[in-house]
């Protein structure tokens, strides 16, 4: 039993248009007017392979680097309350162990680059079979990470 396809009749035409009035407004059709199903969009092997084979190593080298640096905020999280109620002689202490106030600030800068860093990680892994553009991911956490590190080397 075939169903009844609603179209439009001729007295329904647009006034610019020879074209039926709701003809105009359909996508890519096939011969036989019906409109054509998106084809499956897939990646090659090949670039699979050159994905993985970039965010594995990336990742095995991230995630310990991201665990100690973690460790190293909150190790260090002192450094943003100031200095402690004991004043600090660098010449008896030794310089690390004073508070500097430009320690703050390079806590605040480690986590402000180490968390988008881990979160473009977790992006590079999730996207992997995506087809869309995915080489960004994998260099932001690259350039992000090495300027946690940078920024986490100076608060000492």
């Amino acid at each position: 039993m075939r169903r009844a396809v609603d179209r439009p009749s001729f007295a329904e035409r647009s006034d610019d248009d020879e074209r039926l009035a709701g003809d105009h407004d359909v996508g890519v059709t096939t011969v036989e007017g019906r409109p054509e199903d998106p084809e499956p969009v897939t990646i090659r092997a090949r670039t699979l392979a050159l994905r993985l084979g970039l965010a594995i190593p990336l990742a095995i080298v991230s995630i310990p680097f991201l665990l100690v640096w973690a460790f190293n905020l909150v190790w260090w999280s002192p450094a943003l309350t100031g200095p402690g109620p004991n004043p600090c002689d660098p010449a008896v202490d030794g310089w690390g162990a004073c508070w500097r106030p430009e320690q703050r600030t390079f806590w605040i800068v480690a986590a402000a680059v180490g968390l988008p860093g881990a979160v473009c990680l977790v992006i590079s892994l999730i996207r992997l079979r995506r087809t869309r553009r995915w080489w960004p991911w994998p260099i932001a956490t690259a350039v992000l990470l090495v300027s946690c590190h940078l920024a986490l080397m100076q608060i000492p």
